[in-house]
């Protein structure tokens, strides 16, 4: 055997010896690869809602515009505060995913969960200025039409057209809401992705008690909700009300049409927990999920009413001040006692409130509780795979000491060739 000859099979032993050994890294590879992407998404969704806030800001400052130009420009830029303020909820998860993706294998459950945070933040996300819900549900200016078609009118507006500042302002918009568009879409495909990567083995458990008892809690939270919207629009009915308590109350009645809005996505992925019960061997990472939407929106929720965030970012008329807080202020109001009506209704709005934050906490409680069953029962599941399916090592002293063993045996052949 000729030296080179020896020295090729050598070559070619350590090459596979060190490909067989380093594939377990290929998974945390893939994993950190997409949470990159997602992170990458997250900025440019963030660069685009800036010049969308900023730019409608610019029209609205433009000397002469017109009030009917105004009520779209603002319509779409109340929604850019919107945006923003979903935004800051997407981030706080797309950070726990960045924490994540090191031992993705450890965290396949909590990954899962948070991918759905993050999707079902995202779609109310992008429907807050792709459909006309949001703005109809607010109030806003002009209602009916999405935050998207407003801007393609103000850009061929002729008042917009004829203005230098306000058409430069306008094209800015219009670009960054493509580009919106884009950065969203392609979010949601690397979710998709990364929910594909990580799915687990499916896992046989009975889920339909814990899923009925997310149904109850979400049948409470909208009697609570109902409550809340129309006794707060009894109290503004009442005659002769100070403008300062009927302030208070149409700021907690407009949080309320917020809670209808954000109520119906929350129903929607119930409905499919509701499927998935079923047979959750077939659904395991779908159901992981959706635990992950329901929660991000649920929280989104209880911040509505329980945190001054949101009533401040849509400038609603009493701003600084949560809903629940403002609801304990009408309760005690002189004006509010004084009236029968008025009082009556606040004493509703006050227990209704209550109940609310009960079955928003007994929600709470209960998708974790489903999160933990399925996430403990997976290891069990996986368990006769991993068996019979070794896990492959990164190389360590074990392939070094392989390497040595291959290089002595050249060495010897090479001698007796000699």
């Amino acid at each position: 055997m000729n030296t080179k000859r020896m020295v090729g099979i050598v070559a070619v032993a350590i090459a596979m010896l060190l490909v067989t050994t380093s594939v377990a890294p290929v998974m945390a590879q893939d994993v950190s690869a997409v949470v990159d992407e997602i992170d990458k998404n997250m900025a440019e969704l963030i660069d685009a809602t800036e010049i969308i806030h900023t730019q409608t800001d610019a029209i609205l400052g433009v000397d002469g515009i017109p009030e009917e130009v105004a009520a779209k420009a603002e319509t779409v830029h109340l929604s850019s505060h919107a945006l923003e303020h979903i935004g800051v909820y997407m981030e706080n998860n797309i950070a726990k995913l960045d924490t994540y993706k090191a031992e993705p294998e450890k965290n396949k459950a909590k990954m899962l969960v948070t991918v759905g945070k993050i999707e079902a933040l995202r779609k109310l996300h992008q429907d807050t200025i792709d459909a006309g819900d949001f703005v109809t549900t607010m109030e806003l200016p002009v209602t009916g039409k999405a935050p998207h078609e407003l801007v393609h009118v103000l850009v061929e507006d002729p008042d917009v057209k004829a203005s230098t500042e306000a058409k430069s302002a306008a094209d800015d918009i219009h670009n960054a809401l493509h580009a919106f568009d884009d950065a969203s879409k392609a979010m949601r495909l690397n979710l998709e992705d990364l929910e594909y990567t990580l799915a687990e083995p499916p896992v046989i458990v009975d889920i339909s008690a814990v899923v009925e008892g997310i149904d109850k809690d979400m049948a409470e939270l909208i009697d609570a909700t109902e409550i809340i919207h129309m006794q707060t629009d009894a109290i503004l009915g009442v005659e002769g009300i100070p403008d300062e308590v009927a302030a208070k109350a149409e700021t907690v009645h407009l949080s309320s049409h917020a809670l209808e809005h954000i109520g119906v996505y929350m129903e929607n992925n119930i409905a499919k927990l509701d499927t998935y019960k079923a047979e959750p061997e077939k659904n395991t990472a779908k159901i992981l999920v959706t635990v992950g939407k329901i929660e991000a929106l649920r929280k989104l929720h209880q911040d509505t009413i329980d945190a001054g965030d949101f009533v401040t970012t849509m400038e609603l008329p009493v701003t600084g001040k949560a809903p629940h807080e403002l609801v304990h202020v009408l309760v005690e109001d002189p004006d509010v006692k004084a009236s029968p009506e008025a009082k009556s209704a606040a004493d509703a709005i006050h227990n209704a409130l209550h109940a609310f934050d009960d079955a928003s906490k007994a929600m709470r409680l209960n998708l974790e509780d489903l999160e933990y069953t399925i996430a403990a029962a997976a290891p069990a599941a996986a368990a006769p795979a991993a068996a019979s399916t070794p896990t492959p090592t990164p190389p360590g002293f074990e392939a070094i000491f392989a390497i040595a063993g291959i290089l002595a045996v050249a060495y010897l052949v090479l001698r007796r060739t000699r």
